[in-house]
C-alpha cells in the first residue's frame, strides 16, 4: 500500500483517527503529547476546530462538553504507566471506543470509534467480530492491561477470551478460561463474588469500575477492574472487562496515607513547637498545639501573625538552610524566651514553604550564662588571690597558671601551656641547691596531698631563687574521678624576712639593738658549764636617766641608752655578750674571763663613758661585777653579787653625780637663755634682804637662796630660739615658755638635795590676783618665798638690759612695782621692798 493510499484511508475512515508526537523532557523525563494530525471524524467527535488543535499539547485541547474525554488524565495515565489504555466512554447517547497504540517511543496512534449502534442494537455481530479481529493485534493483544471477554447467554456468564497480560496477571491461560464460569474457575466463594459483580453490570446495562482483591499464587493482589456490557440487537450478549494491577499503586497510596497520617500526628502530637511559614512573606501558615501553648496564642490568633511578630529569624533561616539558630522570641504575655530554631524548606500544599522546629532553651541558656559567669568568677577569683595557682592534667602537663603564678615563675600562660611541670617549675633545696622531687608526680602516684619542705626555693625563668611554700592536691569530682593536680604556692620571701625580724626582735632590744633579757637568760643556761669558767658577769645601771628624760625629753634619754649600748658592744667586742637587762640596766656575760681582765674591761668602759660628748650631759654608768670561778658556785649567786656591787657604786657616786647634773643644767641654762650667774647672785641678795626685814628663819633663807639660783632651771627644756627671741612671743611660743616651771619642778623632785624647793620652782610665776601660771594660785595660796622672789626677780629684770629692750632706771622700776602692788605682787612685800634704802645704791 502506497503512502498516499494510507493517507486517504486515514482521512476517510469513519472512525476518529489521530497521530500524536511524544516529546520527552531530558531533565524531568516527563512525556508531552502533541497532536500532529487527525482526520475529520476525530475533530467531529471532539467538537473542536482543526486549526486550534493541530500542533497543540493535549493539555491545551479544549473540551467541548463536560462529558468530553478528559484528555489530560488520559495521556497522564499513558505517561505514568507507559502502556496502552483502552477507553470506552458514553457521551450522551453515544458510546466511543478509544484504542491507543505506541509503535515506538516518539509516536502514539489513537483510533476513536463510535460504537453506539453496535452496543445498542448489536445488529451486526459480524461487524463486531470484524472490528475485534481487525484491532485485536493492536489493542487486545498488545495492551499491557489484562483484557477478558465473557459471553452472557441465558443468564450465565462464560469466558470467551483473555489476552496475554490477563494470563500473566491471573496465572491462567486463556485456554483454561474459555467456556467456563467464574465459579468453575475460582470456586463458589471467590468466583461467586466475581459473578455477582458481573451480573450487576449486566443488569445495570452500564459500564462500571471497581477495585478487586484476589490471591494469585498465594500473594494478595489488588486490581482496578472496568466492565463494559456489549449489546447485540438491544440485548446484552457480551461483557468486556479490563484488569489493571494496582497492587503497588495501592501500597504506595497506603504508605503515603500512612506517612501523611504519621507526619500529621508528629506535627499535632509532638511536644516540640512547630511552625510552617510562608517563605516570602513570613506569614504563619500552620502551628501545632504546643506552639499555641508556648506562645500563648489561640490557633486563630497565631495564624494571623507573621514570623516577624515573634522574632526576625526568617531571613537568616532561609539563607542558611538546614542549620539551627539561637533567637529570643516574644510571647503574647510580653515575656521573652531563648529558643533553638531548626528550619528547612518543605513542600506544603504544593508550594515551597519554611518548616521550623523550635525548642525552649531558656533554662539551658541561663545555665550557660551562669556557667560562664561562674567560670569568669572562678578566673577572677584565682587571679585575685595572693597565692599562685597552677593546674596540670593527668600527664603532669600544665593547663593553667593564674597571674600570681605567672609573676612568680616568670612564665606566661601561653608559654607554659601543656609543658611538663618540672620544665617550668625548677624546685630546689635552698641549703644544698639540689633539685627536689616533683610534687605533681607524687600526687598523681599516691592521690594524697603533698606539701613542700620549708627550705624549698623556685628557680624562676629569670634565674632568681624565690623561697616558696606550697601544697599540691588531686583534682577529683564527686565520683572520685581524677582530672589532674592543683598546686597552690606563694612567695614567702617577705614571710621569711618577717620571721627573721620577729626572731631578731625576740632576742634583741629594739631601741639599742643589742641582745635583750630573754636572750641573755637563755645564754646564761648555755654558759652554765665548766668549759666557760671563769665566767665574768658585769651589771651596769645608767645614772640620771629620769632627770635627762624630764629635762631633755625621752628622745635624749633614748639616745643616752643607745650610746651606752654602743660603747659596751664596742668595748667587749667578741669577748662576751652585752644585753639590756631592764629599763636603765645592762648585763654583760664574758666567758673565760678572769678578775684582772674583768677590771680592765670595766675601766675601759668607764673611760669611754667619761669621754663621750655626744649628749648634753656626761654619761654616768654604775658598774658592778663578779667572776664565777667554780661550778659549785651557782650562777644566779654571781649575778646577785654583781648587782649588789653595782648598787653600792651607784650609792657612792649618786650625790656627786646629781651635783654634777645640777651644775651642768645651770651651765646649759646660762648658755641657752639670757639668764646669767650674776642675775642669780643679785636676785639672791634682794631676796635675803627682804627675808631679813620679814624676820625669816635661817632655813627659809637657805631655801630662798637656793630658789634664787634654780627658779628658772626648767628653761633648759625650752627651745633656745624662744628663749633668745628679740621680740614678743606669739601664743604658741608663750604656751611653750609656760612649761618651764613644771620642767624645773620635775628636775628638783628627782634630785633629793633639791626636793625642798621643788614646790617653790613650780609656783614662782603665780600672781597675787590669781592670773599667774601654771596653777592660777591666788594671794596667800602662793608660797611666801615665791611671793618674795616675784618682786625681786621683776625689779632685777627691769633694771638690766634684755635682748628685746634696754634697762630702766631704779626709780622707774620701783614705780612699776608700786603700780602692780595688789595685782601681780603681794602688797606687804612690795612695801618692805620699797623701804629698803640700799636697793638704789
Amino acid at each position: 500500500m502506497t503512502a498516499e493510499t494510507a493517507r486517504q484511508i486515514f482521512k476517510q475512515i469513519p472512525m476518529g483517527c489521530a497521530y500524536f508526537k511524544i516529546v520527552t523532557d531530558n531533565i524531568s523525563q516527563r512525556k508531552e503529547y502533541v497532536l500532529a494530525d487527525a482526520n475529520d471524524a476525530f475533530f467531529q467527535y471532539l467538537g473542536i476546530d482543526r486549526k486550534i488543535a493541530i500542533n497543540k499539547n493535549v493539555s491545551q485541547l479544549p473540551d467541548s462538553t463536560s462529558d468530553s474525554p478528559n484528555w489530560s488524565m488520559f495521556f497522564t495515565s499513558l505517561n505514568q504507566w507507559d502502556h496502552e489504555i483502552p477507553l470506552i466512554k458514553s457521551i450522551g447517547y453515544q458510546t466511543f471506543k478509544i484504542t491507543a497504540s505506541q509503535p515506538d517511543n516518539t509516536s502514539l496512534f489513537i483510533i476513536m470509534d463510535d460504537i453506539t449502534n453496535t452496543v445498542q442494537q448489536n445488529k451486526n455481530e459480524n461487524k463486531m467480530n470484524e472490528i475485534l479481529s481487525r484491532y485485536s493485534e493492536v489493542f487486545f493483544e498488545n495492551t499491557q492491561d489484562g483484557m477478558f471477554l465473557l459471553e452472557f447467554d441465558h443468564g450465565a456468564l462464560r469466558y470467551l477470551k483473555s489476552n496475554k497480560a490477563h494470563e500473566q496477571m491471573t496465572g491462567m491461560p486463556s485456554s483454561q478460561l474459555k467456556g467456563k464460569t467464574p465459579v468453575e474457575i475460582l470456586g463458589a466463594r471467590d468466583g461467586g463474588v466475581l459473578e455477582k459483580r458481573y451480573q450487576t453490570c449486566i443488569h445495570s446495562g452500564k459500564s462500571m469500575m471497581y477495585e478487586e482483591t484476589t490471591y494469585v499464587k498465594g500473594l494478595q493482589k489488588s486490581w482496578m477492574v472496568r466492565l463494559i456490557p456489549i449489546k447485540n440487537e438491544d440485548k446484552i450478549t457480551y461483557l468486556f472487562g479490563s484488569r489493571i494491577d494496582i497492587t503497588e499503586l495501592k501500597d504506595l497510596k497506603m504508605d503515603k496515607e500512612k506517612l501523611l497520617k504519621n507526619l500529621n500526628s508528629m506535627f499535632t502530637e509532638h511536644s516540640a513547637v512547630m511552625l510552617i511559614t510562608d517563605m516570602i512573606t513570613g506569614k504563619i501558615l500552620d502551628a501545632n498545639p504546643p506552639a499555641c501553648l508556648f506562645y500563648g496564642y489561640s490557633k486563630d490568633e497565631i495564624l494571623s501573625l507573621n514570623l516577624q511578630d515573634i522574632d526576625e529569624m526568617r531571613q537568616n533561616a532561609v539563607c542558611k538552610e538546614h542549620r539551627y539558630f539561637l533567637y529570643c522570641h516574644r510571647l503574647k504575655s510580653g515575656e521573652t524566651k531563648m529558643v533553638d530554631v531548626y528550619s528547612c524548606p518543605i513542600t506544603y500544599e504544593g508550594k515551597l514553604q519554611l518548616f521550623s522546629i523550635i525548642f525552649d532553651v531558656s533554662d539551658r541558656e541561663k545555665f550557660r550564662d551562669d556557667l560562664y559567669m561562674e567560670k569568669v568568677l572562678l578566673k577572677v577569683t584565682l587571679n585575685s588571690i595572693g597565692d599562685g595557682v597552677v593546674t596540670t592534667n593527668n600527664e603532669g602537663q600544665i593547663t593553667y597558671l593564674n597571674q600570681v603564678a605567672q609573676m612568680i615563675s616568670g612564665w606566661n600562660q601561653e608559654e607554659a601551656y601543656l609543658k611538663p611541670f618540672d620544665e617550668v617549675f625548677d624546685l630546689r633545696n635552698s641549703m644544698s641547691g639540689k633539685m627536689v622531687s616533683n610534687p605533681i608526680k607524687k600526687v598523681l602516684k599516691t592521690g594524697r596531698t603533698i606539701e613542700l619542705a620549708d627550705d624549698t626555693v623556685l628557680l624562676n625563668k629569670q634565674g632568681d631563687l624565690i623561697p616558696i611554700a606550697d601544697s599540691a592536691a588531686s583534682i577529683r569530682d564527686d565520683n572520685g574521678h581524677g582530672y589532674g593536680v592543683v598546686m597552690v604556692f606563694r612567695d614567702v620571701t617577705q614571710t621569711i624576712k618577717q620571721q627573721q625580724r620577729i626572731l631578731y626582735l625576740s632576742y634583741h632590744d629594739p631601741l639599742t639593738e643589742i641582745y635583750n633579757r630573754r636572750f641573755q637568760e637563755e645564754e646564761m643556761v648555755k654558759l652554765d658549764k665548766e668549759s666557760m669558767l671563769p665566767l665574768t658577769i658585769i651589771m651596769g645601771d645608767v645614772n640620771g636617766l629620769k632627770v635627762i628624760n624630764d629635762v631633755f625629753g625621752h628622745k635624749t634619754g633614748d639616745q643616752l641608752l643607745k650610746e651606752v649600748a654602743k660603747i659596751m658592744r664596742f668595748t667587749i667586742k667578741k669577748k662576751g655578750i652585752a644585753a639590756r637587762w631592764g629599763g636603765d640596766e645592762f648585763l654583760i656575760l664574758m666567758p673565760k674571763t678572769n678578775v684582772e681582765e674583768a677590771q680592765d674591761i670595766i675601766q675601759t668602759l668607764e673611760n669611754s663613758f667619761e669621754t663621750s660628748n655626744c649628749l648634753p650631759l656626761q654619761i654616768s654608768v654604775s658598774l658592778g661585777f663578779d667572776v664565777r670561778q667554780s661550778m659549785n658556785e651557782p650562777l644566779h649567786q654571781s649575778l646577785q653579787k654583781a648587782e649588789e656591787q653595782m648598787y653600792h657604786k651607784k650609792l657612792l657616786a649618786g650625790q656627786s653625780y646629781r651635783n654634777s647634773i645640777i651644775n651642768t643644767l645651770l651651765a646649759t641654762l646660762y648658755e641657752k637663755s639670757m639668764e646669767t650667774e650674776e642675775h642669780a647672785l643679785r636676785l639672791e641678795t634682794y631676796c635675803i634682804a627682804i627675808a631679813e626685814q620679814m624676820g625669816l628663819a635661817p632655813e627659809e633663807k637657805n631655801e630662798l637662796s637656793l630658789l634664787a639660783m634654780l627658779h628658772d632651771i626648767g628653761k633648759v627644756g625650752i627651745n633656745m630660739e624662744i628663749l633668745k627671741k628679740p621680740g614678743p612671743l606669739d601664743e604658741e611660743e608663750w604656751k611653750e615658755m609656760k612649761r618651764h616651771p613644771e620642767i624645773g619642778y620635775r628636775i628638783a623632785q628627782n634630785t633629793p638635795e633639791l626636793s625642798t624647793v621643788a614646790e617653790y620652782i613650780l609656783s614662782h610665776h603665780e600672781r597675787w590676783d590669781g592670773t599667774g601660771y601654771p596653777r592660777g594660785l591666788k594671794g596667800n595660796e602662793i608660797p611666801l618665798l615665791c611671793r618674795i622672789l616675784a618682786v625681786a626677780d621683776s625689779y632685777d629684770a627691769m633694771t638690766n638690759n634684755r635682748a628685746y629692750r634696754k634697762a630702766m632706771d631704779c626709780q622707774t622700776a620701783m614705780d612699776e612695782i608700786r603700780r602692780c602692788q595688789g595685782t601681780q605682787f603681794d602688797p606687804q612685800i612690795v612695801e618692805i621692798f620699797l623701804e629698803l634704802n640700799q636697793i638704789c645704791i
